[in-house]
């Protein structure tokens, strides 16, 4: 009989126990997170094995750097906020004071692609006011790669006003124009051309020539879920985020594009930039 109870007991201590345990499931909080469309697919690997790790939920709104400030200033709810470019969360921090703390992900190293075979011969940036040949380049206003080539053509006494281009909203659209023959060439950031290498040409440019991109997250101040969301900050600094961004083609090492650093590394079907 006394085995009998015990046996009972112990029944109800597994069953309470698992009910606590899904009550506490349920209380997990669901982040909110505006990221730029470039890092789509390291953010996309990040968030699914955070939520694998921590049972905690990312809901990320993805666009051009340009057009997720806006976004991102008028949400209240919004937890976290991680553009092309840590310009972006300073000036929102200008204009509005809702960002609480910032951290160092990734970098972001512009490179011309061109379609497979490179038939146009595009080997530097001067081709790009070429009148033969289809450019494509970002929206200035809408994402921080149409903002970057514009500083960059700046930068290597480039007249943009001269520049016959199509314009896209996002990197990503960059990057499928030229795949898909839409566009002889464009600038993207080299963790979107890695991971299209198979079907495009690289040309890397310079590093003198070069402006390279630093992309931090932004921890919002108006957050109500600020113990998670600074846990997925460390989670995304932590080796094993850093593993999953380099597996997607992401830099996380500090690269400078001055003094005559190399920014380069191996990429797939690279070629080098004529000066």
């Amino acid at each position: 009989m006394k085995i009998f109870h015990c046996i009972v007991f112990v029944l109800i201590i597994i069953f309470y126990s698992g009910c606590d345990s899904g009550g506490d499931s349920a209380d997990l909080p669901t982040l909110r997170l505006y990221a730029g469309a470039g890092l789509r697919r390291g953010i996309d690997a990040l968030v699914s094995e955070f939520k694998k790790q921590s049972g905690i939920t990312v809901d990320v709104d993805y666009g051009g750097s340009g057009m997720i400030i806006s976004r991102a200033r008028e949400d209240r709810s919004a937890d976290l906020f991680m553009p092309g470019d840590v310009w972006y969360v300073d000036k929102l921090q200008e204009k509005s004071g809702c960002i609480e703390s910032k951290t160092a992900v990734a970098y972001f190293v512009p490179v011309i692609i061109t379609a497979k075979g490179n038939p146009e011969k595009i080997f530097k940036l001067k081709d790009f006011l070429r009148k033969d040949i289809k450019i494509a380049v970002g929206n200035s206003k809408a994402c921080q790669i149409g903002r970057l080539t514009m500083k960059i053509f700046k930068k290597n006494g480039l007249d943009a006003s001269n520049l016959k281009a199509k314009e896209g909203l996002t990197v990503n659209e960059l990057g499928v124009w030229v795949k898909m023959h839409d566009a002889d060439a464009a600038i993207v950031w080299d963790a979107i051309a890695a991971n299209i290498a198979e079907d495009i040409e690289i040309v890397e440019i310079p590093p003198g020539s070069n402006v390279i991109s630093k992309v931090v997250i932004g921890l919002m101040k108006g957050s109500h879920n600020k113990r998670a969301a600074q846990k997925f900050i460390d989670f995304i600094i932590s080796g094993k985020g850093k593993d999953i961004l380099k597996s997607k083609g992401y830099r996380t090492e500090n690269y400078e594009s001055r003094g005559g650093k190399s920014v380069s590394r191996k990429l797939s079907s690279a070629s080098s930039m004529e000066k």
